[in-house]
């Protein structure tokens, strides 16, 4: 029983959280376990949440950052993601910002030196951006009070998003809090048992308090359509929308061009979104459909994380996705007002075998990978048994011309030499405009040549670079915003690469020039990691490798033995992620609607 002073800080802080909710927030009340998890933030206990698509999982963060003395750090994979949840938190009069790579290193400082001065309550980062040293060191000088981790289910090898970079959050924290890392509240809407066991264990929770507000949806009735006519299925589902939104989810970008091109030409106002399209198009896509300007997308997975629209009515799965767990995250973007909506999965025999190759395409065998690990050293010109001292910056199309054509992505097979530590992928810098510079001369031997220089243009650039860069540039390679010093200094491009083509020829420094990428080149920035060695020594994790993909084959059955049996959609899912249905029928399902008519065959309504 909590004693009379106890009771008086409970409901103090009761009252607290109930007027910030209303004045910040504008809610009148609390979701299911928000508010239990947020007094599990406020206690700084590590907190596990798990609530579906739509239950209000952010609050559970942004609420607390608010009452923190601090900064809080929330860790997000998507950069649409970040700014649309920055964009919310700045109209709320909430200070946030959002670390991402298509930031200047000028404009990335700038943001921390806010933070630094007690200007910012959020920051939002990559998880690839805290395995960077120099960005770690930052965050070190920050009162972080708080770290969020979206998408937790990111870190699970059996989880259907695993993402190398969730894997190593756990070292990126221990520069954080001076030895003592801040509670961890980790957010995801998709986790069964397991993946919910792995995110406790890998991030190191600490007694977590775990919430799982269950993932029952009573107002979307799933239903699947069997071997029909897609476009025409497709076509009398969207005519009964009545100025409501869709999402229709395609499996390859070729299903997800072609659909939304009939769509259009039977009249209906929908667009493409897919990884394919440039950053900006997407944006400019996603911000039509957001305002109602486009009711109907249709997008691969890429589409939807963090998209918070109320009443998008349907959800249609024009080709099976994947797994269950890629299925409800979809699907339950559909009625997060509240109100009826309708999931549906338009299944055939032949979308399981596309499903089935593209998780083959992501499997890479071993030959695939070796081959590929052989071809970075010999780009870099590296022998066996030797060590590559410096970053090497390749592309895919000079990868490929050193190997056989592979099924897989050569970005899934960088993913698997990573995860085996043969290299490290500085993710986020195709785009990068900034010079990596190093001064292979000594000190002496530099000074010596300003002294003794004759050229202005030559002594003005060697000042300019060693005020920037200090002594940090004799030990290894700096990162320099190669515009913004020639600005500051008034330097013309041309003259100063004359320079420093100079420089070089003195044996003084090295300079390597921002990449800029062509079209449908992909840059890769890696670190070869120990000394190369013969294949037949090349230890790549074959065996964890074969185990996923088994595991991602046996998902896939869960996804088509959910399509194919005649048994209540609603309880299907509840069972595949741990929890016993409270009823025997969900009555909106496909099945439980023609149940209760009396029908043998499903029908959608």
């Amino acid at each position: 029983m909590l004693s009379e002073s106890e009771q008086f800080v409970s409901t103090a802080q009761t009252d607290l959280l109930d007027r910030i909710l209303a004045t910040h927030f504008g809610l009148a009340t609390f979701r299911p376990m928000q508010r239990e998890a947020i007094e599990s933030v406020l206690a700084g206990r590590d907190t596990l949440v798990v609530m579906p698509t739509g239950g209000g999982k952010s609050l559970c963060y942004q609420l607390p950052a608010l009452l923190l003395p601090g900064i809080t750090l929330v860790v997000s994979p998507l950069i649409a993601l970040m700014k649309d949840q920055v964009d919310r938190l700045q109209k709320l009069s909430i200070p946030a910002i959002a670390l991402n790579s298509t930031l200047t290193f000028a404009q990335t400082r700038a943001l921390v030196r806010r933070a630094q001065g007690g200007h910012i309550k959020v920051i939002f980062a990559a998880p690839e951006r805290l395995e960077s040293s120099p960005f770690r060191e930052e965050l070190g000088s920050l009162n972080i009070s708080l770290l969020a981790i979206d998408e937790a289910h990111c870190i699970s090898e059996w989880g259907h998003d695993f993402r190398t970079s969730y894997r190593r959050l756990p070292q990126s924290f221990e520069a954080l809090g001076e030895g003592r890392r801040p509670p961890i509240i980790a957010l995801t809407a998709t986790a069964t048992p397991e993946v919910r066991a792995d995110i406790v264990h890998l991030l190191k929770l600490h007694n977590p308090f775990e919430i799982v507000t269950g993932f029952e949806r009573p107002n979307l009735g799933y239903g699947v359509l069997h071997e029909c006519d897609k476009d025409a299925r497709l076509r009398d589902i969207l005519a009964s929308l009545n100025g409501d939104s869709a999402i229709v989810y395609g499996a390859t970008r070729k299903s997800v061009e072609a659909t939304s091109l009939m769509l259009r030409q039977f009249g209906h106002v929908a667009e493409s979104y897919h990884a394919g399209i440039p950053l900006e198009l997407r944006k400019r896509v996603q911000d039509n459909f957001l305002s109602g300007r486009t009711p109907i997308i249709v997008a691969t997975s890429a589409f939807g994380m963090g998209v918070d629209k109320p009443n998008v009515r349907v959800v249609v799965h024009y080709d099976i996705p994947g797994s269950l767990e890629a299925y409800y995250q979809e699907a339950g973007r559909a009625g997060r007002d509240t109100k009826p909506a309708h999931a549906v999965l338009f299944y055939s025999n032949s979308d399981a075998r596309t499903q089935e190759f593209l998780i083959h395409a992501n499997s890479p065998s071993e030959a695939e990978v070796k081959a590929v690990y052989n071809a970075l050293h010999e780009i870099a010109g590296n022998a066996v048994g030797s060590i590559y001292p410096s970053i090497l910056v390749t592309d895919n199309i000079q990868i490929g011309q050193r190997i056989a054509k592979t099924n897989a992505s050569i970005d899934r097979i960088l993913e698997v030499l990573e995860q085996s530590g043969h290299v490290r992928h500085y993710r986020g810098m195709a785009n990068d405009r900034r010079a990596r510079v190093r001064f292979i001369a000594s000190p002496a031997r530099v000074n010596e040549v300003i002294f003794k220089s004759n050229s202005k243009q030559l002594k003005g650039v060697l000042n300019a670079l060693m005020r920037m860069l200090g002594s940090e540039a004799f030990e290894k390679e700096v990162y320099v915003e190669e515009q913004a010093f020639l600005d500051s200094n008034s330097l013309d491009r041309e003259n100063f690469m004359i320079t420093i083509r100079t420089l070089e020829g003195l044996g003084l420094l090295r300079y390597i020039v921002p990449t800029r990428p062509k079209v449908g080149m992909m840059i890769y920035h890696l670190s070869l990691l120990g000394e190369r060695l013969p294949l037949q020594y090349l230890d790549i994790g074959a065996e964890k490798l074969q185990q996923r993909l088994e595991a991602n084959l046996k998902k896939l059955e869960g996804m088509v033995a959910y399509a194919s049996e005649w048994s209540c959609r609603s309880n299907a899912i509840l069972r595949y992620f741990g929890e016993h249905p409270p009823k025997l029928y969900c009555g909106t399902c496909d099945v439980c609607v023609a149940r209760s008519r009396n029908r043998t065959m499903p029908e959608f309504s």
